[in-house]
């Protein structure tokens, strides 16, 4: 039998209200359990895992193997989507902004705005800003920005955009569309690219269930090992490889394999790990979500899979993540519910923890998945201890 020890935070998580015996609590998801449900001490990659509630203040955790928090940051803005460690210790985080621009309903959800490198007090260290940026930024290796971020499109090109939600353009009747660039910490651009750099609108058609307001909405951005550029396209289930020097898209994988999918990165070994959120897989009338991890070299070919049996007991409709670790686990975020878990190279869970903090949005804020209160994340990341020398 596996050593496995079964844990909890407090019995408020199982059911008891706040009061203790009195009444139940109403919050689905805190009812059925919080903290850590789970570890397989023996099998676990260990180590310390690093995340951010998307609708809190700014609030960062950092837990150890047994769901302990060891470090927090109160970060100086409510998060833009996440926070990621920096090689010095100190962490990326992008925050939120108050700009004043409310360009679409969802836009007040998913806005950045606010780069900021925070110590272990959650100083700010340094900070630039874009108050068009949103979803994800990273820092490359030459120390530049890598920003996801968007620019009204013309009315001609917004009339060739295909698919979405008839009539669902931004309330001014625009569609806004995807553009990266390469910026500095004083906020010069240094380089800039756009989907239609490289394809006709028609070419990157909007999955029918979302809004076309934002086209084709990019959600992560991510250097490559070799310097290039890796792009995920959500509402057109799409991920590009962009050529730095030249602006050509050197590979691509679309709706033929992805759905809605997050956080395409590039593994050591050239593979691509994706998390593959699956609400509206053409293939199966039930959604679920896996993370998949691809071989461009080879046809785009699937060499490694996890999902859930039955599948659709691991489901994430946005959001989430997935990480490959060091002893060749993976960490995988169910962004949606904030369930953040670890499996083994043959699938078995060994680690199983769920965000205990619940925050609610600004009341107006965004579509209907806003309200209520939400123990949601973006991503989440493991790291070795080692990597946080100050604690």
């Amino acid at each position: 039998m596996l050593d496995v020890e079964l844990r909890t935070t407090d019995d408020a998580s199982f059911g008891r209200g706040a009061a203790g015996d009195v009444g139940m609590d109403q919050n689905t998801l805190r009812r059925r359990g919080t903290g850590l449900l789970g570890v397989d001490s023996a099998r676990t990659a260990g180590g310390l895992t690093l995340y951010c509630p998307i609708a809190g203040p700014g609030d960062i955790f950092l837990v150890d193997i047994d769901g302990q928090v060891v470090h927090k940051w109160a970060a100086p803005a409510p998060p833009g989507r996440h926070a990621k460690l920096l090689k010095n210790g100190n962490l990326f985080y992008q925050g939120k902004g108050s700009t004043g621009h409310s360009l679409f309903p969802l836009w007040d959800v998913y806005h950045g705005g606010r780069l900021m490198e925070l110590d272990a007090d959650a100083v700010v260290i340094r900070e630039v800003g874009h108050e068009l940026h949103h979803h994800d930024a990273s820092i490359m290796a030459n120390g530049n920005l890598l920003v996801g971020a968007v620019e009204r499109l013309s009315p001609g090109t917004a009339g060739r955009v295909v698919g979405g939600i008839p009539g669902s353009e931004a309330p001014d009747g625009s569609i806004w569309g995807d553009v990266v660039y390469e910026m500095t910490w004083d906020g010069e651009i240094l380089w800039r690219w756009e989907p239609l750099d490289a394809f006709d609108p028609a070419e990157l058609p909007l999955d029918e269930h979302f809004s076309r307001e934002h086209w084709p909405m990019c959600n992560s951005v991510e250097e490559a090992n070799d310097g290039n550029i890796l792009l995920g396209y959500r509402s057109a289930s799409t991920c590009v490889l962009v050529e730095r020097t030249s602006g050509k898209v050197m590979w691509r994988v679309g709706p033929e394999i992805l759905a809605q999918q997050h956080h395409p990165h590039m593994l050591d070994n050239g593979h691509v790990l994706v998390f593959d959120n699956g609400s509206f897989r053409p293939s199966s009338s039930v959604p679920y979500s896996r993370v998949i991890e691809v071989d461009p070299a080879d046809d785009n070919r699937i060499v490694w899979e996890y999902h859930d049996d039955p599948p659709q007991n691991f489901y994430s409709p946005y959001m989430s993540n997935a990480q490959r670790l060091w002893n060749g686990n993976t960490l995988i975020s169910e962004g949606s519910f904030g369930r953040i878990f670890e499996v083994t190279p043959s699938g078995e869970t060994v680690w199983d923890y769920v965000v205990p903090y619940f925050y609610s949005f600004p009341r107006g804020t965004g579509p209907e998945s806003s309200s209520g209160a939400q123990n949601a994340i973006f991503r989440a990341y493991r790291y070795e201890a080692s990597r946080f020398p100050w604690l």
